[in-house]
């Protein structure tokens, strides 16, 4: 039951400011905890939603691009972004590297590869999704993994 309490004007400071506090459940909440209350939750609501849509991947999803050069790299390559946090990468439909990315505001991490073209060392790169294309920058890599810095320097386009 809810009930307001009013206090006369010959009480102290201390009780006159008591005049704002509502009786809840036999909880005293004053109206400034209540705001603070009402701030804290706003605040762990807006970071549960940026959690979940991180969760969800804004990254996730089917990339393609088609290297005409250099030679090497010539190819229809696919990578492959799974919610999860794994990835793969095929060229022209051969599976070459399987492993796992972790995304930080704009950045991307690979690493935890396997396969005929994996890297030994994991490797970071920014990232920027337009539409439906999807653009790396190296920001550190090992030399060893020039075929991964290679492949990522060209643009991707999501294909589901």
């Amino acid at each position: 039951m809810l009930r307001a309490i009013f206090l006369t004007a010959d009480q102290t400071t201390k009780e006159k400011t008591m005049k704002q506090i509502v009786s809840r459940g036999g909880a005293l909440v004053s109206a400034a905890q209540m705001k603070q209350l009402a701030i804290a939750a706003s605040v762990v609501a807006a970071l549960a939603l940026s959690s979940v849509a991180l969760a969800g991947g804004t990254l996730a999803g089917k990339y393609t691009t088609t290297i005409k050069s250099p030679a090497k790299f010539k190819g229809t390559w696919v990578i492959n972004l799974a919610k999860g946090g794994t990835y793969t990468i095929m060229d022209n439909g051969q599976l070459l590297v399987r492993g796992k990315y972790s995304t930080t505001g704009s950045k991307i991490t690979f690493g935890h590869e396997t396969g005929n073209g994996a890297c030994a060392k994991s490797g970071t790169y920014s990232w920027k999704k337009t539409g439906n294309t999807l653009k790396f920058t190296r920001v550190s890599d090992s030399a060893a993994c020039s075929g991964r810095s290679g492949v990522l320097a060209h643009t991707f386009t999501q294909t589901r």
